[in-house]
């Protein structure tokens, strides 16, 4: 016999947990299908924006990402090799109390902290599983078949399925929906490593004559160095001794030399923005990566997932506690839901690929004043002209997007 409960999310990484707690939040019967191996998160999202923070607060997460060590972040600054530094900013606050500044997490905490959140909502039941295919009655989505971890094929029927399950979503796959997908011609080049940054609580671009290195603070005296590299450069940067890479790295950013790390600490990123075609369909929807991807430009893209996450049940939820039968009040609010993120989304993806431009490619680091300009974190990151950490969903609203 299935199982039955109010909603299904597919897969508890930042964007499933998000939609958990959502519910959690609401006492809404969920379960949640997690294929429950540890994730390589070495090359995601560190930052956490004040609109997503107000999201997390009453949810009880961001005080558990405060209790995990989540390090304020105060200052952006850009140097150059030869020329020094060039322009220290203060990230300004938006609001007050402990939502109010970007915070700077390791993505496997964030993730951590979610899920133990989720879990702790009466309403909320997580279970081991990868989830094999959608069941389907009259063209409606009504549950999901799942591997547990005892080896059984077992059914799973709810109200809605969320896919929560990543760039390579099978939900999105048996949907039947497509996604564009534009690959970038350069990869993320990331080193995980120990020592101050200088400033502190701060995010740095340091230029040189052959490109961008960005160093951002971590909790516990750590950071992450960050470069691109064309297609295939990247391998050269793996073949490199610890001594070679340590050399090439304090060449090019001189106060990183106190810094930590070795080759071990190299992590490669291949990038590309998607967008699904939509983010619905009768019965399910989409969250996060399994409906967009983007350039890290922004530092928006787990941004999106958890306002995505947090916007979906604002649509569902009043639906699903006051009128549980309405199939045709949750197509509704389904496709309100996707009416107003994919264009937010499709928004936010097309200014990270600007700012990218801006920031990372295009040989923007032959003009370090220019380029400090366009580092201003007050403006110029996000749709029409926002600072950086806005949230899409409400500059669309704001902006007439």
């Amino acid at each position: 016999m299935a199982e039955e409960t109010a909603v299904i999310v597919v897969g508890a990484a930042v964007a499933g947990s998000a939609v958990a707690n959502a519910l959690g939040a609401r006492g809404i019967p969920t379960l949640v299908v997690e294929r429950g191996f540890e994730r390589d998160n070495s090359t995601r999202g560190d930052f956490l924006h004040p609109p997503t923070l107000r999201f997390l607060e009453p949810w009880g997460v961001l005080r558990g990402l405060f209790e995990d060590g989540a390090l304020p972040i105060y200052h952006l600054a850009v140097s150059h090799r030869t020329l020094g530094r060039l322009a220290t900013y203060d990230i300004l606050t938006q609001g007050e109390g402990p939502a109010s500044r970007t915070i700077a997490v390791p993505h496997d905490r964030i993730e951590a902290v979610m899920k133990a959140t989720a879990e702790s909502w009466p309403s909320v039941t997580m279970v081991t599983g990868a989830v094999t295919g959608l069941v389907r009655e009259d063209g409606r989505v009504v549950g999901v078949t799942a591997r547990t971890e005892d080896g059984q094929e077992r059914e799973f029927r709810a109200r809605l399925v969320v896919g929560c399950d990543g760039a390579q979503s099978l939900v999105r796959r048996e949907l039947g929906i497509e996604s564009a997908r534009y690959p970038y011609d350069h990869y993320f080049v990331y080193i995980q490593a120990d020592g101050p940054t200088d400033p502190p609580a701060a995010i740095h671009f340091c230029l040189d004559e052959t490109g961008v290195i960005m160093v951002a603070s971590r909790p516990k005296n750590r950071m992450r160095i960050a470069m691109i590299a064309q297609r295939g450069a990247q391998n050269e940067l793996l073949r490199m001794s610890d001594q070679e890479l340590y050399a090439y790295v304090t060449y090019r950013v001189p106060w990183l030399k106190g810094a930590r790390f070795t080759h071990d600490d190299i992590h490669i990123y291949s990038i590309a923005r998607s967008l699904a075609d939509r983010f619905w369909m009768l019965g399910a929807a989409l969250v996060g990566d399994a409906a967009h991807t983007t350039h890290p430009a922004g530092a928006t893209g787990m941004n999106l997932a958890i306002t995505g996450a947090a916007r979906l049940v604002d649509h569902i939820a009043p639906v699903l506690t006051a009128t549980p039968g309405d199939t045709a009040a949750l197509d509704a609010a389904l496709h309100a839901y996707s009416a107003e993120r994919r264009p937010a989304a499709g928004v936010a993806l097309e200014r990270n690929h600007e700012q990218s431009r801006r920031i990372w490619t295009d040989d923007c680091h032959l003009d370090p004043y220019a380029y400090a300009r366009n580092a201003d974190p007050t403006s110029g990151w996000g749709a029409g002209g926002a600072g950086w950490g806005q949230d899409p969903a409400a500059l669309m609203r704001s902006a007439g997007y």
